[in-house]
């Protein structure tokens, strides 16, 4: 038969197993909420980027259309 401190000895071993248990799968937790915030942050420069880039394309394509049109303007004043 098991003495009273030897009970609260095995006692006190399984309620450290369990916190080290209940810390280890917080880290893990963390880690992966870690995880998924950088490719959050990745994802929105990524569609960030994108928009700056159409930006510029938009603004390109109004400056060449802007060209255009007075190409054709300088055409159809010296006919």
């Amino acid at each position: 038969m098991l003495h009273y401190s030897d009970n609260y000895k095995i006692s006190n071993y399984k309620i450290n197993m369990e916190r080290l248990a209940n810390i280890k799968e917080l880290k893990e937790k963390i880690k992966e909420l870690q995880s998924l915030l950088e490719d959050f942050i990745n994802l929105h420069e990524s569609k960030k980027n994108k928009i700056i880039n159409l930006e510029i394309e938009i603004k390109e394509i109004k400056q060449n259309m802007n060209k255009y049109l007075d190409e054709i303007e300088e055409l159809i004043d010296v006919k």
